[in-house]
């Protein structure tokens, strides 16, 4: 498992960053179910997260991120299920994506195999008041929407995601059908995500976790490098490395006992490390994720002997 972990490193390796497509979040290891509908349910637990990005604090209609997940197994099914939210707005551009996910699960050598499929919308406004420069109207230019114009499309992803113990690794494809937006002159592109991960054990307190996520829509890719350490499975610490964009020192606390279940919370702050570091004041990524099992520990059995007493 280490190789094949490793061979998707190298792989994701002879990608170019080159711009943002999708949303992006430095805390993508707790968000994988939006990306990959795979994933649903694949923990055996009921998981919720949240995050919220403000990404190039500093700039005037700067990117703002806010996601929403939820995904639990069912048995019934033979798999799980899960929900999506996400808003993101980008200057006078704003996008709401909605997904329900269904995963087959399945097992393979030692972890589980989930095949996943999400159905959902995607909705998309432009609000702005347009200047041009010899002053010409811009409503009578048929390439620009208009002020208050907006879209409603459907949007389709499959995806495949394994884990074990230690190990994690997926690929999917989002925006499988979403047709033009034809009020907005704006063509949807395909995505395409790899994401792998590793816990490795460093002694009794220190858990070593390394991961990659990287994106593509065929004219560009972005790829996040991450290594943080747990230390006694209630604080963890380290660093993503995107490329040709930022890098994003993070920390994070989790407690493994809240209501039973276990809460985590973390922060990164990426420092921009392309052109515009010098207008940028970097970005904040906040994460809250917490997973509770609904099946209770089955109690001990005991019984007695007249010849034990």
């Amino acid at each position: 498992m280490k190789r094949v972990l490793f061979g998707l490193f190298l792989l994701t390796l002879v990608f170019t960053a080159k711009a943002q497509q999708d949303y992006q979040f430095t805390h993508y290891m707790y968000d994988k179910l939006s990306f990959n509908p795979g994933y649903a349910g694949l923990n055996k637990s009921i998981c919720g997260t949240i995050i919220f990005r403000e990404q190039w604090s500093g700039f005037d209609g700067n990117p703002t991120t806010a996601l929403v997940n939820v995904h639990a197994p069912v048995k019934m099914l033979r798999g799980g299920l899960g929900f999506t939210y996400v808003s993101d707005k980008l200057g006078f551009e704003s996008n709401n994506l909605a997904r329900l996910s269904y995963s087959y699960h399945m097992g393979l050598g030692v972890g589980d195999l989930g095949i996943g499929i999400s159905a959902g919308i995607l909705q998309k406004s432009i609000q702005a008041n347009w200047i041009t420069p010899d002053g010409t109207p811009a409503i009578d230019d048929a390439s620009i929407a208009v002020s208050g114009a907006n879209g409603l499309v459907p949007d389709i992803n499959l995806g495949v995601f394994y884990q074990q113990n230690q190990l994690y690794m997926g690929i999917s494809a989002t925006h499988l059908y979403a047709p033009d937006l034809t009020e907005l002159n704006i063509s949807n592109a395909k995505h395409f995500w790899i994401t792998a991960g590793y816990e490795y054990g460093l002694g009794p307190d220190l858990k070593l976790r390394p991961s990659i996520l990287a994106k593509s829509d065929a004219a560009s890719t972005q790829l996040d490098v991450n290594i943080n350490v747990l230390y006694k499975d209630m604080i963890w610490g380290g660093v993503s490395y995107r490329v040709s964009d930022a890098i994003a020192p993070m920390v994070g606390y989790q407690n493994n006992d809240v209501g039973g279940g276990t809460l985590r919370i973390g922060y990164a702050y990426d420092v921009t490390t392309s052109q515009i570091k010098g207008y940028s004041n970097g970005s904040h990524d906040i994460m809250v994720n917490y997973c509770f099992n609904l099946e209770k520990p089955k109690p001990l059995q005991k019984s007695k002997n007249p010849r034990f007493l």
